[in-house]
């Protein structure tokens, strides 16, 4: 009788720790940033307004806008502040031709969005 309870009673505390290990042990979703832009097509010198979301990022930490140069991105002077996991900024265009844009904060990357500037 007594064998029948210490075993119960070890394979309970085998998983009672095997079910607390596994919740600790959840890994943490990886960072991401989305990008929308309210208008993809624009004139010449127009205000084109990029709003996202954010998951895993941090309150107040920056997101950059950076426009595809060849094969290269590079960072626009345009800037926003991650608020509630969102943000919003403006660009204005003064080149013609299809613009392809995407923002960044470190290691995380929004897929890219288009504009075509006429």
């Amino acid at each position: 009788m007594n064998v029948r309870i210490a075993a119960v009673s070890v394979a309970s505390a085998a998983l009672v720790a095997l079910g607390a290990a596994s919740a600790v042990a959840a890994p943490a979703p990886a960072p991401s940033v989305t990008l929308k832009a309210n208008h993809t097509t624009v004139k010449l010198g127009d205000v084109v307004t990029f709003t996202g979301k954010t998951t895993g990022l941090k309150q107040g930490s920056t997101v950059t806008l950076q426009v595809k140069s060849g094969a290269t991105w590079k960072s626009l002077p345009v800037t926003a502040k991650v608020n509630h996991s969102a943000y919003k900024l403006t660009d204005k265009f003064q080149k013609k031709g299809v613009e392809v844009l995407r923002v960044k904060d470190g290691a995380t990357v929004s897929k890219a969005v288009s504009v075509t500037v006429r």
